[in-house]
């Protein structure tokens, strides 16, 4: 079946997504906190997304680290502070981290959160955006730019982070995911997608 898009749909599904299937990630795992338990997730195409659902003044903490430098055109350095305006403090409701598509919801997760290491990036090496050791843990690596000196991110990511997705199974939804994964990003700003052009 060829891929669709049925605009008249996205909104809904932009509605879905701000409806949160898992407040906490620890409720997906296994209690060593090194792995999810298996068919805790589906195996799903999907447009997910990662939510702080924690005590919002953990991201006002002075250990939170705002500040971030990213590459840009011509390898200049793209100074970024990501305030609480941005976060949406003010309305004293859960923070989107980040939003993502994927064929494999279940396979996806896993990989956002690296749940075999410590810290996706190395503790405590300042405000320039480190290189993650994988292309699929954006999530981990995100939070871990947020906490440099936290040692261990997990519990703070199984604790403090939720997840909320929209089905959109095979081939025929693609561009659905598309579209929707592209609309949620410009309407949620969540600060872990972050990025420049080159």
């Amino acid at each position: 079946m060829a891929a669709n898009f049925h605009p008249s749909a996205i909104q809904r599904w932009v509605e879905r997504l701000c409806r949160i299937d898992h407040p906490a990630l620890a409720s997906l795992a296994h209690a060593s906190g090194t792995k999810l338990r298996p068919r805790s997730l589906p195996h799903i195409g999907a447009v997910y997304c990662f939510w702080w659902t924690g005590d919002l003044d953990r991201l006002r903490a002075p250990d939170c680290s705002r500040s971030l430098i990213l590459k840009g055109p011509g390898g200049r350095d793209i100074p970024v502070e990501i305030s609480d305006a941005w976060l949406g403090l003010q309305a004293d409701q859960p923070v989107p981290l980040y939003v993502g598509k994927t064929s494999n919801l279940s396979k996806r997760v896993r990989g956002h959160l690296y749940l075999g290491k410590p810290r996706a990036i190395a503790v405590g090496d300042g405000v320039r955006k480190q290189k993650a050791p994988t292309t699929t843990c954006q999530l981990r690596a995100g939070v871990d730019h947020l906490f440099p000196a936290v040692a261990d991110t997990r519990p703070l990511v199984l604790e403090n982070v939720g997840l909320s997705y929209v089905t959109l199974d095979g081939d025929d939804h693609a561009a659905n995911r598309f579209y929707l994964e592209d609309l949620a990003i410009g309407l949620m700003r969540p600060p872990i997608n972050m990025d420049v052009e080159r």
